[in-house]
């Protein structure tokens, strides 16, 4: 039995999670619906992916390796203020950003939630973005990232009273 994820197990898992069709996963990989299905399941058996109904799982992501969470606001300059939407597009973009918000009664117009593997893609990534605001001549006054250390609870509201 192996004990780490080759690329065919990244590539379901990353299938998986774009919410695509097992038969789909098959396709896209180049291998039988089978194949899919057993290392769906022996993925599910060693904790990476969590099933939570017939067709349905989601990634453990710390056990994938990506647990590192960011917390990023952002100050745009009152001169660029009127491109907040290109802003908001080219962060919906990438896939690493999971929540864009908008802020109000803040000095801040934008906070982003960032999933990263390490501290070196996010140093790598937070190059791109000064490198992406400058480029596109958006002048921003602040830039501030929180990292959290640690989860303690991990859940999407389920109650809608």
């Amino acid at each position: 039995m192996k004990k780490y994820l080759d690329e065919i197990d990244k590539k379901i898992i990353e299938g998986i999670l774009k919410g695509k069709t097992q038969s789909e996963i098959a396709e896209s990989v180049g291998v039988t619906l089978r194949t899919v299905q057993n290392r769906i399941r022996d993925l599910e058996d060693k904790g990476y992916i969590i099933k939570l109904k017939e067709g349905y799982w989601i990634a453990d992501y710390q056990k994938l390796g990506l647990s590192m969470l960011a917390v990023v606001f952002i100050d745009i300059d009152i001169a660029s203020k009127d491109r907040i939407d290109e802003v908001v597009e080219h962060f919906k973009k990438l896939d690493f950003v999971e929540n864009i918000f908008e802020l109000v009664g803040s000095g801040y117009d934008l906070c982003l939630i960032v999933r990263y593997k390490d501290l070196e893609e996010y140093r790598r990534e937070r190059r791109k973005f000064m490198q992406w605001f400058k480029k596109n001549g958006i002048r921003i006054n602040h830039f501030q990232t929180f990292i959290a250390s640690k989860t303690y609870k991990d859940h999407r509201r389920t109650i809608i009273v």
